[in-house]
């Protein structure tokens, strides 16, 4: 009888990455799950090179997947990309922080072809009345947390990015802290 190989069952191989660097004399390659191939990189980058982990520590590079959980709770897109608030309670500059933070977010996970938005579909988004938009898009303008772009859109600048996930950031964790209720009845102390 002669034995023939079968296949194996089991769970399916998670997909590997490989990455090589080559930096001078010195050739580095890892391979493995993305999470231990990035990290990887990351420790030889800093044993190599010192002065890239001082550097890293000065350098803000957004974070994109803590902003999608952070905005998550207050901004949604659509499947065709159109920017859904859920909270329009929120100040005309918040709403315009998160608005254009989820659209950069949108882009940079390849959902969205641009970071920018008109001032029509940002007061779309908000609810709130076009004059409004452009009146707070001018103001914003001026503090430099967004950039008015050639085609007339509006994006964040380095700064606004930064400023719209703290905003992001301070509604979830408000979210998060359970509010006492009011029962209606005054509580009276004696003293």
């Amino acid at each position: 009888m002669s034995s023939s190989s079968q296949p194996t069952t089991g769970p399916p191989e998670r997909s590997k990455v490989k990455v090589t660097i080559e930096w001078g004399d010195i050739k580095h390659t890892v391979e493995g799950d993305l999470d231990v191939v990035v990290r990887e990189v990351m420790q030889f980058a800093a044993r190599v090179l010192p002065n890239y982990s001082l550097a890293s520590k000065l350098t803000f590079s957004p974070d994109y997947s803590t902003m999608v959980d952070d905005l998550s709770e207050v901004v949604k897109l659509t499947p065709e990309g159109e920017v859904v608030m859920l909270r329009p309670e929120m100040s005309a500059e918040n709403s315009i922080l998160l608005v254009l933070l989820a659209v950069r977010v949108a882009n940079a996970v390849g959902s969205r072809p641009n970071v920018d938005m008109a001032p029509e579909a940002i007061s779309k988004s908000i609810g709130r009345a076009v004059k409004t938009v452009r009146n707070t898009l001018a103001t914003m303008t001026k503090t430099g947390v967004i950039d008015r772009t050639n085609e007339g859109g509006y994006k964040l600048t380095i700064q606004g990015i930064r400023k719209a996930h703290e905003a992001a950031r301070s509604l979830t964790a408000k979210q998060a802290i359970p509010r006492p209720e009011s029962s209606g009845k005054e509580v009276q102390t004696s003293g």
